[in-house]
């Protein structure tokens, strides 16, 4: 354990190993659920918007800051399986980790209804249409922060802090 220590201190100067810490994650998503509206963020500048569907006032969208911890292609159901269009998950899953869980409750994820894009529709979940959704399954890595609040204003990053995740 200490030659490992001593290796990456040797190979990575101080500075490059704070730097790495310190930097700012390359992908952040915001999402708001009063508008509907999600923002991809490269490098601070918004790169992206998509109308989605939130949760239903009975199931809202937890508000906060979480981490897409879990990516699915072709998700199943419940007792529907993936890959079909009955299937109200749609082409892709992005399983953000919320209340603990591992990213099997709450995520971001197409549809079998294109008509509830844009509506407090869900159970929970963020849904995308399937084209958006396969679009930026490609692009975001696991880890990309993801903030869920119902704000006015969606101009820029607010600056969350994501230290600990």
């Amino acid at each position: 354990m200490i030659s490992l220590a001593l290796a990456l201190i040797l190979l990575f100067p101080t500075s490059t190993l704070a730097a790495i810490k310190k930097s700012k994650p390359i992908y952040q998503i915001e999402v708001n659920k009063r508008t509907n509206i999600m923002y991809l963020y490269q490098n601070g500048q918004v790169i992206r918007t998509y109308q989605v569907a939130t949760g239903k006032y009975s199931s809202p969208t937890p508000s906060g800051t979480y981490l897409i911890v879990r990516k699915v292609v072709q998700p199943s159901w419940r007792h529907i399986p993936g890959g079909i269009p009955a299937n109200p998950l749609g082409p892709r899953w992005l399983g953000l980790r919320i209340y603990g869980n591992h990213g099997s409750i709450y995520g971001i994820h197409g549809n079998n209804n294109a008509a509830s894009i844009g509506w407090n529709s869900t159970n929970g979940c963020i849904r995308m249409n399937n084209h958006d959704v396969i679009r930026l399954f490609r692009v975001i890595p696991s880890g990309t922060p993801v903030w869920i609040h119902r704000g006015k204003s969606n101009l820029i990053w607010r600056g969350n802090s994501f230290i600990g995740y």
